[in-house]
């Protein structure tokens, strides 16, 4: 699971004082909203322009987090609709992308399945871990950041290739890679769950 320390000394803590209307929430918002035209836009088979606004909402990905930290704009706000953001975006893509389109290649079902697979698995192991500690803070690790560079590289790959008709013969290795990650941030996941249900103070029975 996601971890985040409540020490106040962690460089990434956000206080109660931070403000929540920034720019690197604004590029989070924009995130969100560029999902729709490209969402619109594949459905129109117009899959040169999905590619541009796909890039521009990939890079506000990036943008965000350095202008947070680089501003100093973190915010419990910009931290938890980050990560939603990126798996709206992310997951939106994949099962689009999986849809059969005429006169343009489908990503394969079965790499739709494993990513938002993956996603749903860490949702139900994060409500776990919630109902058994209360613990909430929960923060993307390294592994689960460069999982979504990786996803969010192969849709951008896939409609670069395909609509240029290069390099198409290469996507096959970016599939590898992308299940590579998954299943290492996912183990991630797993391991990090497991030791906040394994920190849980055990309850002591009552004194007689």
């Amino acid at each position: 699971m996601p971890t985040l320390g409540n020490n106040l000394n962690d460089p990434l803590h956000v206080g109660p004082e931070k403000s929540v209307l920034t720019v690197a929430t604004a590029l989070t918002c924009l995130r969100i909203a560029l999902t729709f035209p490209f969402l619109y836009l594949i459905g129109l088979g117009r899959f040169n322009i999905a590619l541009v606004v796909f890039f521009f909402a990939g890079v506000t990905d990036f943008l965000d987090g350095y202008i947070a930290r680089k501003l100093n704009q973190q915010s419990r706000l910009g931290q938890m609709l980050d990560p939603l953001a990126d798996k709206f975006l992310i997951a939106s893509a994949f099962v689009v992308m999986a849809l059969p389109h005429s006169g343009f290649p489908s990503i394969p079902i079965w790499l739709a399945v494993l990513v938002i697979g993956r996603d749903i698995l860490i949702l139900i192991g994060a409500g776990v871990v919630f109902l058994v500690t209360r613990f909430s803070e929960f923060r993307p690790t390294w592994f689960g950041k460069t999982n979504t560079l990786v996803e969010l590289g192969v849709i951008g790959t896939f409609l670069l290739f395909h609509t240029t008709g290069l390099f198409t013969f290469m996507l096959p290795v970016f599939y590898g890679i992308l299940v590579l990650s998954v299943i290492i941030s996912g183990a991630e996941y797993v391991i990090q769950g497991t030791r906040i249900l394994r920190h849980q103070p055990q309850e002591r029975p009552p004194s007689s």
